[in-house]
């Protein structure tokens, strides 16, 4: 199995880990996470659904994903970090936000998702 990562909000409410899955580091363009983030992207980093534990409480927020299966962003209540996006469709796994990581140069994206979604101003990585 992959290599253990931590993170968490920025007030320190909310603390998770999990295992790094062997699943590509993505940026995502499409507008659900343009307006979950409040920027032109978002910056996944997939987990181990199984090996996901966070401690504190979470705001969690559902939605119908572009699947049309239910999706799931959690958020730190107190400060507003968004923590993570988990999927029906991918329930298999858990994405983290980069920034929320605690070491987040171990992030490392290969590939733009929804990249025709992108602002203007947001161009996408190759």
């Amino acid at each position: 199995m992959g290599t253990e990562i931590t993170g968490g909000c920025k007030c320190g409410t909310v603390r998770y880990k999990g295992v790094i899955a062997d699943t590509p580091m993505f940026r995502c363009y499409c507008r659900d996470c343009q307006k979950l983030t409040g920027t032109g992207h978002s910056e996944m980093l997939p987990l181990v659904a199984k090996t996901f534990f966070s401690e504190g409480r979470v705001t969690e927020y559902r939605m119908t994903g572009g699947s049309g299966r239910s999706t799931w962003s959690s958020f730190c209540p107190y400060c507003g970090s968004p923590i993570s996006r988990r999927s029906e469709r991918m329930n298999h796994l858990v994405y983290v936000h980069a920034a929320s990581l605690d070491e987040p140069e171990r992030y490392k994206p290969v590939q733009s998702i929804y990249p025709d979604a992108a602002q203007p101003w947001d161009r996408p990585v190759p």
